[in-house]
């Protein structure tokens, strides 16, 4: 079948945390999907942040709020496969950066349905299947696998209130997308971090997107 739907970029992290981390009784910074932490449910804080992104990648916002409460939507970039980002957080600053997501779309060709998850479910399974997901953030390995693996972290698809129209059509196979309807992937909402500096690495290879890494270079600071 046609493959018309995009995946945002935003390579790897789920929370799967390794037997060394708990070994060394060392908490996860990541929260787990199951809570509705700092206000929201798990999925609900992911597509938040697929949607602040979707905005500014492809819907030409600017000026976007990208903090809700105490919790900061980080960036994504959807063109570039290996971008860095140099953020700065207060203390006690949550965060959200799903590490893997794909989102449907609309098509400016009327004989072209709207993207159907339920329609696509063999094709997301086999996408989610077959991408492989690292999360280091300090050195540290928080989640590692397939998308199948990772699947207790998967989120959606949620459908955006309002479709994320886009500044410019985007060629899909023959056709253009012309705006965002939702969005699913595997989740990370992570817990404030201690003041300092840290690194926070995603890594996504995929044979149906390519391979990825997103660096965030996170400062802690007053």
């Amino acid at each position: 079948m046609r493959h018309r739907f995009a995946m945002l970029a935003c390579s790897v992290t789920i929370l799967l945390v390794t037997a060394e981390a708990w070994a060394q009784n060392r908490p996860s910074p990541l929260i787990p999907p199951q809570s509705n932490a700092f206000g929201l449910p798990f999925a609900e804080w992911n597509a938040l942040d697929n949607e602040f992104v979707l905005k500014s990648q492809l819907g030409g916002a600017t000026g976007l709020n990208d903090t809700i409460g105490n919790v900061r939507l980080l960036p994504a970039d959807i063109f570039n496969p290996t971008p860095v980002f140099d953020i700065t957080l207060h203390p006690g600053t949550a965060f959200v950066t799903p590490p893997f997501f794909v989102f449907g779309e609309r098509y400016d060709d009327p004989k072209v349905p709207d993207d159907d998850p339920v329609a696509l479910s063999d094709t997301l399974d086999a996408i989610f299947a077959d991408a492989q997901i690292l999360t280091v953030l300090d050195g540290r390995t928080l989640l590692e696998g397939t998308g199948a693996e990772l699947a207790q972290f998967k989120y959606g698809p949620i459908f955006f209130e309002e479709p994320v129209l886009y500044t410019d059509p985007q060629p899909r196979d023959g056709v253009h997308s012309v705006a965002a309807l939702w969005a699913m992937g595997i989740g990370s909402v992570y817990r404030p971090l201690p003041i300092g500096k840290h690194t926070l690495v995603y890594t996504v290879r995929s044979s149906f997107f390519g391979n990825f890494l997103h660096t965030y270079n996170i400062t802690v600071e007053r």
